[in-house]
């Protein structure tokens, strides 16, 4: 299949960068795979050996209707300072995407959940849509390779749900009230809350945090969350994945940071680019991560090179 290399544009309407959907749509209608990419200058690091990681884009509609998809500030800064080479993955195309890159990030969004995430049972008539089979079709191509992933937010929901068979509260506000703020009121209110780190776990090593460090801030603005960890151990049916709980909400207990240290698997229920990008390098070091166990799959699944025999001189020659 031909592919065309396209690149996000600075959209100050949103302060993100972005692409028109329509133009997608263009490539897509011409079946050519479009690989949406940053421009080169805007890397610091623009070495052939970094690894390439996908990155599902959000979207956003203009004051005119127009729709693109878009990447906020805070995760450009994140990923463009991460050490690894970006590729965007539209909703469309997610999967073939996917199979060019040696690790995933699925950042958060709002878009529906199946029924079967929540633990209340209810069928409250919500039907997933594009964006969701695109996180699902993301997440199972990286499954199938063992590449990396890093889940942010609803990302993380969604690796936790989709391979760890973990349950949702589907309201936090309803079933976990008064306790610790997820989510500010405004998206621009800048609220922290903190987090139990629990000792021993992988966290501390990738967030390059002291040993005896036992909690640290972090800000979040989501309203539906994984059910408290023993809430988990109640839940029907085996993982493809063993999720082990990294660290919880000191306030509430909800989980917070999960992953699968031998599968490649972080989750992050809160939003590290947005400290990172603030110049907080232990939330940097998150994205570092991802990009540093992409870099060991790139290298693992190269292929050798093939050594060339000289050519052998033949015997009438002078």
């Amino acid at each position: 299949m031909a592919y065309k290399k396209v690149y996000l544009e600075y959209l100050e309407e949103f302060k993100s960068f972005g692409i028109a959907k329509s133009q997608i749509a263009e490539l897509n209608d011409a079946h050519i795979l479009p690989d949406i990419r940053f421009h080169k200058y805007l890397y610091e690091n623009t070495s052939p050996e970094r690894p390439t990681v996908g990155f599902l884009l959000g979207q956003d509609k203009g004051n005119d209707g127009t729709e693109y998809y878009t990447v906020g500030l805070s995760y450009a800064h994140s990923i463009l300072n991460s050490g690894a080479e970006i590729r965007f993955l539209d909703y469309d195309n997610a999967y073939k995407q996917m199979k060019t890159c040696d690790g995933a990030i699925l950042p958060g969004g709002a878009f529906d959940n199946p029924e079967s995430f929540f633990i209340d049972g209810k069928d409250m008539g919500g039907r997933e849509g594009k964006r969701f089979f695109a996180y699902k079709s993301v997440i199972q191509e990286a499954y199938r390779h063992h590449k990396p992933m890093l889940g942010i937010c609803a990302g993380a929901q969604m690796i936790g749900a989709c391979l760890g068979n973990m349950k949702m509260y589907r309201s936090l506000e309803d079933e976990i009230p008064h306790k610790a703020v997820h989510k500010p009121r405004q998206e621009t209110d800048v609220r922290l809350h903190g987090l139990k780190l629990l000792p021993g776990t992988p966290i501390f090593d990738i967030m390059g945090l002291r040993a005896d460090e036992d909690r640290i801030m972090i800000n979040s603005r989501h309203a539906q969350a994984m059910v408290h960890p023993a809430l988990q151990e109640y839940v029907k049916g085996e993982p493809l994945v063993k999720m082990d709980m990294y660290a919880v909400s000191d306030a509430d207990g909800i989980p917070e940071v999960w992953g699968n240290e031998k599968a490649g698997i972080l989750c992050i229920q809160g939003h590290p680019e947005d400290l990172a990008a603030a110049g907080d390098e232990k939330m940097l070091n998150i994205y570092r991560h991802i990009a540093g166990l992409s870099s060991k799959y790139k290298k693992a699944h190269s292929l050798p090179r093939r050594r060339v025999a000289p050519l052998k001189r033949q015997n009438n020659e002078r």
